[in-house]
């Protein structure tokens, strides 16, 4: 992408600079006990680069990782992955499901050409009625863009783009193992906005071991002048087999978890100035794909190598990593287990009390097929939600939520307790 390129004066074409919009939820749809609602996720496993912090890649071989168009076992997966869409999608189709939502993610999805991924958008069309889709997000990194390719994206057929920028500092992009500068992280979003994208949003993170509150500030000032629709703002994790893990000290966990608290709350209180914020760090427009997924609104079907689904009250899983036993078998599933597990649930309760809507106890019941007040007695979840009750947890006929000013910290400490707690990789 050309950064020397002038920015267009987007207030003189009455784009406001930041949005305003609350942080009510829309009237989204969810499923009933004989209409299920459904989002469609495609998983793109490839990568121009092994970022240092990815907890999402660290698992997949970096020779995998980088493989490039051509390459034959980067072939053979878009075909895996169009066979695995075709024959899947046509079940769900077939059994009446209802596609409301579709992202692409990954990975970098954006590092696909343009006739692979028209390749998987036919496939599909060909297997899914998008008609009643309210958003199509495809993740783009800065790097792999111009507007003429986010031109093709809208034409494809896709709504919003989103971008992992992660901080508008070279030096720390640098150390993240990012191949974008700050200034194609800048131009991105003007590029979508010239290729006809309404909703544009990108990623920032906070917490990194050596971050000080100027550098962070810095990056949330810089992305707050730019005409985005939705910022999201995560606090890094320290996952085992990430290379920034090893640098975290587990005799300094507890200073360390304090700062990255004290960050997160510097970066959101100035973000919450401009934007309303609706799930903890996602602030704006509010997102169909994330609403509906946090609070189990729909089934996903996960689609590719380290995609995960949840469909008929089934957790199914393709782990990550492995690619070729994906291409071999794309229709198999690694795990594949019932939705009321506990492990699964103690997931969906973290991931649904980021919302500050809360968890919905009918979505709850039709999305998992439990009964969410006998969930919360299970002596493995249990000390879960005495914690999370001593934090205000609010549990009503509605289901159950935390309050906004201690949902980001609370939900933070027991994602850096889960990491902490698990061994390095050898």
């Amino acid at each position: 992408m050309d950064s020397t390129m002038d920015r267009p004066s987007w207030k003189s074409k009455g784009i406001p600079m930041t949005s305003s919009l609350p942080a009510v939820v829309p009237d989204l749809p969810s499923s009933t006990a004989d209409q299920r609602m459904l989002m469609i996720y495609v998983h793109i496993p490839f990568c121009h680069s092994k970022c240092t912090f990815c907890d999402w890649v660290q698992a997949i071989p970096t020779k995998d990782l980088l493989r490039k168009p051509g390459d034959s076992v980067r072939q053979n997966y878009i075909k895996a992955l169009c066979r695995e869409i075709t024959e899947r999608g046509a079940a769900l189709t077939a059994a009446g499901n209802i596609p409301c939502v579709m992202y692409w993610g990954g990975g970098t999805a954006s590092s696909l050409e343009p006739e692979e991924s028209t390749a998987i958008m036919d496939a599909i069309r060909s297997a899914f009625d998008l008609s009643s889709v309210l958003e199509a997000t495809i993740e783009c990194s800065p790097d792999t863009v111009d507007e003429a390719k986010l031109r093709f994206y809208r034409e494809l057929g896709f709504n919003r783009v989103s971008s992992g920028v992660q901080s508008f500092d070279n030096e720390r992009l640098r150390k993240l193992g990012r191949r974008h500068s700050a200034e194609q992280a800048d131009r991105i979003v003007y590029a979508a906005r010239e290729a006809g994208f309404d909703d544009v949003t990108i990623d920032i993170m906070s917490g990194f071991p050596d971050q000080d509150i100027p550098e962070l500030v810095a990056t949330v000032d810089r992305a707050l002048e730019l005409p985005l629709s939705h910022l999201s703002l995560y606090s890094f994790r320290p996952t085992p087999g990430t290379f920034m893990r090893r640098t975290v000290s587990a005799d300094g966990k507890r200073d360390y978890l304090r700062k990255q608290q004290v960050l997160f709350t510097e970066a959101r209180n100035r973000i919450g100035a401009r934007l309303e914020e609706y799930a903890s760090g996602y602030f704006g427009k509010v997102s169909p794909f994330a609403a509906m997924y946090f609070q189990l609104r729909a089934d996903t079907v996960g689609l590719g190598s380290g995609a995960i689904s949840l469909v008929d009250q089934q957790f199914m899983m393709h782990r990550k990593g492995l690619i070729h036993q994906y291409i071999a078998d794309p229709l198999g599933f690694d795990l594949a287990v019932p939705a009321g597990q506990d492990r699964v649930l103690i997931s969906f309760i973290q991931a649904g009390l980021a919302m500050f809507d809360g968890i919905l106890r009918q979505e709850w019941q039709i999305s998992t097929g439990t009964e969410l007040d006998e969930v919360l007695t299970r002596p493995t979840i249990a000390p879960l939600i005495e914690l999370l009750r001593r934090r205000g947890l609010t549990e009503d006929d509605r289901g159950i939520r935390l309050d906004p000013k201690v949902a980001g910290l609370t939900l933070i400490e027991l994602a850096f307790e889960m990491a902490m707690s698990q061994p390095e990789m050898g």
